[in-house]
């Protein structure tokens, strides 16, 4: 009922637009898709052994005109089962053409961080029910802007620079909790090059971000107190930091055969959360309508401990306690795992595609749990 509620204010917004505009393109997207882990401990994904159709699906529609004189405007409006199924305007930009090879956006788009970003939410697009979490783990994925498209031909191959500036004031979940984020001076371009069967793609990144952590207002506050150790406090706190993110990619679609590797690094900046380097790649195999697919990849996050060298242990309790719980929290986001995801998918219609995935998640940390998913989706496009 909630669903149905929220997909007729979606409907209405959009007819008002339509009478209030001639021309305008009308395209979407759905994906439906449930998951369950296979042991009461377990969670991965979002979900648990508890099975669950909210967590993976997707209800989108993307509205589009051209205002003359090579001015357009495009907006998407998401709804998120994870999210309450709540109607959220994921893309709300004007653009221009400045000529046949320049595009301009102006507005919310999205953030070119990877080699699927341009349809990150549409499953359809790619094999995967979606793209691997390790890799595609950044806290935002769209910012309000200006972006810079520029396409043209490098010899035999088409070229495709992204700029991208702006700032992301979103709320996100960060260690569990829905937390207020900044993330501002962001710059970010990719270059994409393509001839016929393979695509390379190379990114970077950076923003300055502030991102309140009030559970941990005691410890930052307990290191400042020491006056001696007081630098730590800025060690471990994510306020005034730089982030640095870079990726690179290739995408071997050959005859009835594909290849996918992805690889990313974050420097998160001087904060508690660690660097983390991740990488997959995919093999798969089209049978007819059928493509069967293999993806292995790794996260590795490593903490920073050094921060803590020079800190002395057992001189006095106060100083004991922030180390240990410093140490714990550098311990907690710190990972070492690997995954194997063996899919089909099954096309069962026109732009209707059938998806099943199993995901073995392995976390070699000392404070990782294993997990095994079972997921399903059905995605289309229309």
């Amino acid at each position: 009922m909630v669903l149905t509620k929220k997909i007729s204010l979606l409907a209405s917004f959009l007819f008002c637009w339509q009478v209030a505009a001639a021309e305008i393109n009308f395209s979407g997207f759905a994906t439906i898709a449930g998951g369950v882990t296979f042991d009461e401990d377990e969670s991965l994904e979002g979900y648990d052994d508890n099975f669950s159709f909210d967590n993976g699906s997707v209800l989108a529609i993307q509205a589009s005109s051209d205002l003359g004189d090579g001015w357009g405007v495009t907006a998407q409006l998401l709804a998120r089962g994870s999210e309450a199924w709540d109607v959220n305007a994921e893309w709300a930009y004007l653009s221009y053409d400045a000529s046949d090879e320049w595009r301009l956006l102006f507005g919310r788009q999205r953030a070119p961080f990877y080699m699927y970003s341009d349809f990150l939410d549409v499953s359809y697009a790619y094999h995967w029910i979606k793209p691997p979490t390790g890799v595609y783990s950044l806290p935002f994925d769209v910012f309000d802007g200006i972006g810079s498209l520029y396409s043209s031909t490098l010899g035999e191959f088409d070229s495709t620079v992204h700029i991208a500036y702006g700032s992301n004031r979103d709320s996100g979940i960060l260690l569990g909790e829905e937390r207020d984020m900044d993330f501002s001076d962001f710059f970010s371009a990719s270059w994409t090059v393509n001839r016929d069967w393979l695509t390379l793609r190379a990114g970077y990144a950076r923003a300055d971000l502030v991102i309140p952590f009030s559970e941990f207002d005691a410890l930052f506050g307990g290191w400042r107190s020491t006056i001696t150790f007081a630098g730590i406090a800025d060690d471990i706190e994510l306020v005034d930091d730089s982030g640095v993110f870079a990726s690179a990619g290739f995408i071997i679609d050959y005859d009835d055969y594909l290849l996918v590797g992805e690889f990313s690094t974050l420097d998160p900046g001087n904060n508690f959360f660690p660097d983390q380097d991740s990488y997959y790649i995919t093999f798969g195999k089209r049978i007819d309508s059928v493509l069967v697919h293999f993806t292995y990849g790794a996260d590795d996050n490593t903490s920073d401990f050094s921060i803590l060298d020079g800190v002395p242990a057992g001189v006095d309790p106060g100083l004991d306690f922030l180390l240990a719980s410093t140490t714990g929290l550098l311990a907690t986001v710190q990972e070492d795992s690997s995954y194997f995801i063996a899919g089909v998918r099954w096309e069962i219609a026109d732009s209707v595609a059938l998806k099943l995935e199993y995901t073995d998640y392995q976390d070699d940390d000392i404070l990782g749990v294993d997990a095994s998913l079972l997921q399903f989706a059905l995605t289309t496009v229309f």
